[in-house]
């Protein structure tokens, strides 16, 4: 990443070097990707801008503010294209909060510009989704809200459909057809991504099975090793973990 220099009169310099920011036409190309929900050109899309050469304007005399500043900028739009492709919008700016908060703790470019690349997939596949649940009959549309909104509850099928007003096994078959998946795998799926935010937040899983409303710790747990691979308290661990060697390079 090349950093213009520092000037009140930015565009003398640019014109005496003949260096000026990173054209917007391949950040466009990037975000419309973003908004487009296209996984498969998103890569593609991220190296083309990187090999075009970074140059940002001089945000800050702190290296570290520096490009914390610049990937915020970029999360920023980002998020922006994310809700014009049809997240939605409560979950753009959460994600984006989420973001934030990361790149906060990050203490190199390098660093910085991997992880941006991996969120951008990311957001990427989020719009993607969201596009298939946009794309569902008005039945299954309001099922998903419905499962959004409740997902601390322990939610029934009976409950669900008549959210929807239709009938349960005429839900179930749609469901299954418009999404691949059967609304008790859809919820369970949805309460395990959700508990990996609750544990990152703390919370341990005798907390969650309950905020989850699953039936027992021991069910949570086994269930969360099942879609993950490891248990709830190991991927705490891993996590904390490279926070700390995060925090670590900051300060070095």
């Amino acid at each position: 990443m090349e950093i213009l220099p520092a000037s009140d009169n930015s565009i003398y310099e640019e014109r005496e070097t003949g260096k000026t920011h990173t054209s917007f036409r391949y950040e466009y190309v990037l975000y419309q990707a973003i908004r487009d929900g296209n996984v498969d050109q998103i890569i593609p899309d991220i190296d083309n801008y990187i090999r075009s050469g970074l140059v940002v304007g001089h945000l800050s005399p702190n290296e570290v503010r520096q490009f914390r500043y610049w990937a915020v900028a970029c999360i920023s739009i980002a998020i922006h294209y994310a809700i014009l492709g049809g997240m939605d919008e409560t979950d753009a700016y959460n994600v984006s909060d989420k973001y934030i908060r990361h790149v906060d703790r990050t203490g190199s470019a390098d660093e910085c510009v991997e992880y941006l690349k991996e969120k951008a997939v990311e957001l990427t596949q989020a719009v993607h989704d969201a596009k298939q649940k946009n794309a569902c009959s008005t039945y299954v549309r309001t099922s998903l809200h419905y499962i959004h909104v409740h997902l601390h509850e322990k939610l029934m099928l009976a409950d669900i459909a008549r959210s929807a007003q239709v009938s349960p096994e005429y839900l179930s078959i749609l469901f299954k057809k418009e999404t691949g998946w059967s609304i008790h795998s859809f919820i369970l799926r949805e309460k395990l991504k959700a508990s990996k935010d609750m544990l990152l937040q703390g919370l341990d899983s005798t907390e969650i099975s309950n905020t989850l409303s699953f039936s027992s710790q021991s069910h949570y747990i086994s269930c969360f090793r099942k879609e993950f691979g490891v248990t709830p308290d190991f991927y705490r661990k891993m996590d904390i973990s490279h926070a700390a060697r995060t925090d670590d390079s900051v300060f070095a």
